[in-house]
């Protein structure tokens, strides 16, 4: 049976990097595109119409903010969460096999069947394992070693029937 423990402390951009990751997973991220692209029109739009003028040319920058996703004030609402959860404090021992995961910290000692989680998703960063709409468990990456993360990995293939991927 395979097994890995892992022990991190956790950080303001392990969540950011979740946050960034859960949205380019769902189908906001089509819409953000849209946005995008219309942000762009209305500024050529404006730009034929009238000609270049302060006004018609934000619209350009606007629109690929947006299409890269910087426009959201999410990852700012993101640290300030995190710094106002006690939880984040503690260090985390993890320790995954086939039963589940168990969550060791100071405050929290609890087990998570794999059944818990509906997918996992995972970038250079961090791993998501999925419970539910903006409900996640975050993994971060720098947590494991190559020989580990080799191993969760095989557990999340046997033990997650709906696994999703993002190699991004």
């Amino acid at each position: 049976m395979d097994a890995v423990t892992i022990t991190f402390q956790p950080e303001a951009d392990d969540h950011v990097a979740a946050e960034r990751l859960y949205d380019r997973q769902s189908r906001w991220a089509v819409a953000d595109r849209v946005v995008a692209v219309i942000l762009a029109l209305v500024g050529a739009s404006a730009t034929l119409a009238v000609g270049a003028r302060w006004w018609t040319l934000v619209w350009f920058p606007l629109a690929l903010l947006e299409w890269f996703h910087l426009l959201t004030v999410r990852p700012f609402l993101t640290r300030l969460w995190f710094r106002q959860n006690p939880k984040f404090l503690e260090a985390y021992r993890l320790e995954c096999d086939d039963s589940g995961i168990q969550f060791h910290t100071a405050s929290i000692d609890s087990t998570l069947a794999w059944s818990h989680y509906d997918r996992a998703l995972e970038d250079a960063n961090v791993w998501l394992l999925v419970s539910g709409p903006r409900m996640y468990t975050v993994l971060p990456k720098r947590a494991f070693t190559p020989e580990s993360e080799q191993t969760f990995r095989a557990l999340l293939t046997r033990n997650l029937t709906a696994r999703t991927r993002s190699n991004s």
